[in-house]
């Protein structure tokens, strides 16, 4: 079984560059895409223009003026290219960012940067109908070097040509067009030289848009092999990064629709230790959230809607609390403010969205919903909010209902004779009444 799933990944990884850069022709036999098509990668990011990023760490020592020199003509030679000039106000953004890297990097002179100014407004001189989309471009330079703690990324960039809407399933299953293709952007993206060559740091950004596709829909078991192939193919060509692929084909795993979510385990907001599990034969709404996050508390009165309109149902909600103090969150649930489920308080962390549960469930915006059902399976991701979320909660508790009343025979996971909710409270909190 392990050499077709290997052949599979070769076989995406070897055509995903000509699916990227080919216009994708819909159709019915096509997952119907209609007028949506692959975006064409810009030359920029198709070769290496210039030289390889680790020459430019310098270990805090200045930058020499050959090296600087190099640097300057490689710039020179990209920015004069005929590819260049045939689409200027495209391609200036992934050169200049590419360059931007390399000038993050080291510590520069006031003069080798007044060079870089005095070239670049010569270049929107020879340009003028392009001089402000150099401008525009040429921020990055200014803004994280020289010396930067952060240099940018060139996936920043990129990540506009690898995204399309057809890509998302509305929730429904995946057809397998929609999973070649968001397999084949990811390859591609991550084949692109400046993006292969630092592929730690670059290559974040691509799986957590491809983890977060996943999500709008349901991804069948031969679409996950397919996808399991291809991070194994990737762990192999890069084993420098293979935890950072092992925690993406992990949230791919364990946290997208179809899937079964990962056990939590932790101490609520009076310090009682529970875990996810105890409540697997409910429905399970999952929320991440924060009483410093606006749009998290704008989602309150729902949550209070479904406690009361469903008191007596298989339905638990459990919230993973990320305020830096606890009291914060019990203040609020004192005060009838935040709904009263059972909250695991994850904001001990350094940070406090980069708690423990939080950062194993690659949360990044807040507040983040999702909603399992009885057998622990992630049915919904992603849009769970307001009317959506009462919608979606409501059609799993009809599933149920049809499944009960078809027989015992048709029920796929225990039930227990009260709601989780009711048999494991948060200890001191109020009911929602």
């Amino acid at each position: 079984m392990r050499k077709p799933l290997v052949a599979i990944a070769a076989l995406i990884v070897s055509f995903a560059l000509g699916f990227l850069l080919s216009p994708y022709s819909g159709g019915e036999d096509a997952g119907d895409p209609g007028e949506h098509r692959l975006t064409e990668l810009p030359s920029a990011a198709l070769m290496t223009w210039f030289p390889p990023l680790d020459e430019y760490d310098t270990g805090g020592e200045p930058l020499d003026d050959q090296r600087f020199d190099e640097l300057m003509a490689a710039l020179d030679r990209a920015m004069t290219s005929s590819e260049t000039l045939a689409d200027l106000d495209r391609e200036t953004k992934v050169h200049l960012w590419s360059f931007a890297r390399r000038l993050a990097v080291p510590r520069t002179t006031e003069e080798q940067m007044a060079r870089v100014s005095a070239y670049l407004a010569e270049l929107g001189e020879r340009h003028p109908e392009h001089a402000e989309e150099i401008a525009l471009n040429a921020d990055p330079i200014d803004r994280w070097g020289p010396a930067s703690i952060d240099p940018p990324t060139l996936s920043r960039v990129l990540v506009n040509y690898t995204y399309h809407d057809w890509f998302d399933a509305g929730g429904e299953a995946f057809e397998d067009v929609q999973v070649d293709g968001m397999l084949s952007s990811l390859a591609a993206a991550l084949e692109i030289p400046e993006i292969a060559s630092d592929f730690a740091n670059e290559s974040a950004i691509h799986f957590t848009l491809f983890a977060s596709r996943l999500q709008n829909g349901i991804v069948g078991d031969e679409q996950h092999a397919r996808v399991v192939a291809l991070f194994d193919e990737l762990k192999a060509r890069h084993p420098e990064a293979a935890d950072e692929i092992d925690g993406a084909l992990r949230r791919v795993e364990s946290f997208t629709p179809g899937r079964v979510a990962p056990n939590i385990v932790g101490r609520d907001t009076e310090g009682v230790e529970f875990e996810l599990e105890d409540y697997r034969g409910n429905i399970v709404v999952l929320i991440f959230s924060g009483e410093w996050c606006g749009p998290c508390i704008g989602e309150y009165p729902y949550h209070h809607f479904l406690l009361e309109q469903h008191e007596d149902a298989p339905l638990v909600l459990l919230g993973v609390n990320s305020d830096r103090d606890v009291e914060t969150i019990r203040e609020a649930k004192a005060s009838g403010k935040a709904p009263s489920y059972r909250t695991w308080w994850d904001g001990h962390a350094e940070i406090s969205t980069s708690g423990p549960i939080a950062t194993e469930w690659g949360v990044t915006g807040w507040p983040a919903i999702y909603v399992l059902d009885e057998e622990g399976v992630v049915r919904y991701a992603k849009g769970m909010r307001g009317g959506g979320l009462i919608a979606a909660v409501e059609g799993l508790l009809r599933e149920r209902r049809m499944r009960e009343y078809s027989g015992p025979a048709a029920m796929t996971a225990p039930v227990p004779a009260t709601s989780a909710r009711q048999a494991a409270p948060d200890p001191g909190a109020q009911r929602d009444r």
